[in-house]
């Protein structure tokens, strides 16, 4: 196909493409968007396998599901996001995917945890290419108004790719063994890289905005001095590390949790795990989207108020879903937490692209991800490892449980956050526009 070039905006929406285009590349998107965390969260569901073929300790097994992935993914992101400003997007996304993919393929192969933890690195430098580049690409095609819901659907893939990582996971593995849990991961990932390289072209760049200006990318430190002067980016920035923690936390533990505190198989915990987890959270994500693009035509303050709301509200449920005695109680608030923390995914998205100017999106949607994911992934499931291993002690199985409540903290502390940012969110947004 031939990539549209990037040229004045005027001329770029006389060969917009059509509503059905959009949403096929938005729904191609969201899928390579799904397995890029059914890549991530595969590992966490095959965390007691590995942990006891190689003999390792939830201090370990924590630095293996989350520093091990963001050590290269925050290193590569923003170079990479900023080649994303200026070249072929489309091209990024498609070779990156394939390269995660076949790492997530090698995870399988691995002999030792240093080689474990050396394709966990590469599926960490392929991970941190897709997503800037695909959220700029999106940002492109859906204007202001309607970015909550683009990214909204967008932000599906998420918890999409959890509950596949959880059921893929959970059945393969119990099935026929850890190794063939990941190389079952990694293959559709190689075709679907082709789909995209085959089937969508590159959008111009700021077709969606206002006005009739070219887009010109500008230097790195003026771009960087832009993004860092937007409070509202600053403090979301900082409230969305908060919320990461707690999904990432969670991902990471939860499966170890329902095997040691529930005692759960293998298979119930795909079941359990991906059903409550994954597809509540893939509501939370939608409503989430679906609820902001409409209340927030008016006032662009609930585009942070409502993310809000729920954020807060999703502490004291996850602490009831980890202290209760009762299966049935811990499995709805399961499900209600996973409602709630998803709901801010795609508004929080949305903000990041539209407090930044069309020029530097990829890289201001980098620098949310990579701050968020080096936070919530790197500190997020090691921090709850060590917590986990401190009280082994005195509470035997259930120091997990007791590990996890900070994850039911770090959301309400980022939804204050979210609140603190909307004050400044509508004279940003005049800034970047």
């Amino acid at each position: 196909m031939v990539d549209v070039a990037p040229q004045a905006i005027p001329q770029a929406r006389a060969h917009a493409p059509t509503a059905l285009r959009r949403y096929y590349v938005l729904g191609l998107l969201t899928t390579i968007y799904a397995l890029n965390f059914l890549d991530r969260t595969i590992f966490n569901v095959l965390i007691e396998p590995i942990k006891k073929e190689f003999a390792l300790s939830d201090t370990m097994m924590g630095l293996l599901a989350g520093f091990g992935f963001v050590l290269f993914y925050s290193i590569l992101g923003i170079p990479i996001a900023r080649a994303a400003d200026r070249l072929n997007r489309r091209n990024i996304v498609a070779v990156a995917f394939a390269f995660w993919s076949a790492m997530t393929f090698l995870c399988g192969l691995a002999s030792s945890v240093t080689t474990l933890a050396l394709a966990r690195i590469g599926v960490g430098i392929g991970e941190s290419a897709g997503t800037p580049a695909s959220q700029s690409l999106v940002a492109d095609l859906f204007t202001k108004n309607e970015r909550p819901r683009a990214l909204g659907i967008y932000a599906i893939g998420t918890y999409l790719g959890v509950f596949l990582g959880y059921f893929i996971g959970g059945w393969v593995s119990q099935h026929y063994g850890w190794r063939t849990a990941f190389m079952s991961a990694g293959l559709p990932g190689l075709v679907l890289a082709a789909v995209l390289w085959l089937t969508v072209a590159e959008p111009a760049r700021g077709a969606s905005e206002p006005g009739s200006a070219s887009v010109t990318p500008d230097p790195l430190g003026a771009t960087l001095r832009f993004l860092f002067t937007q409070r509202s980016f600053v403090i979301v920035l900082i409230g969305f590390c908060l919320t990461t923690y707690t999904n990432y936390a969670t991902s990471a533990w939860i499966p170890p949790f329902l095997a040691r505190v529930h005692h759960l198989s293998s298979a119930e915990i795909g079941t359990y795990a991906g059903t409550f987890k994954g597809l509540c959270g893939m509501a939370g994500t939608l409503v989430g989207g679906l609820v902001v693009a409409r209340i927030s035509r008016r006032d662009d303050r609930w585009k942070l108020w409502a993310p809000a709301l729920m954020s807060g509200l999703a502490g004291p449920v996850f602490a009831v879903c980890m202290l209760t005695p009762s299966f049935t109680i811990m499995v709805a608030a399961l499900a209600a937490t996973s409602f709630l923390v998803g709901f801010h995914l795609g508004p929080i998205f949305a903000i990041a692209q539209t407090v930044a100017r069309p020029s530097m999106r990829a890289l201001a949607s980098a620098i949310v991800l990579l701050t968020a994911t080096c936070f919530g992934q790197g500190v997020g499931p090691l921090a709850v490892g060590m917590i986990s291993d401190m009280l082994k002690a005195s509470y035997g199985a259930d120091a997990v449980r007791y590990a996890l409540l900070s994850a039911g903290a770090t959301s309400t502390l980022g939804a204050l956050l979210f609140v603190w940012a909307a004050g400044a969110i509508r004279g940003d947004i005049a800034r970047a526009t």
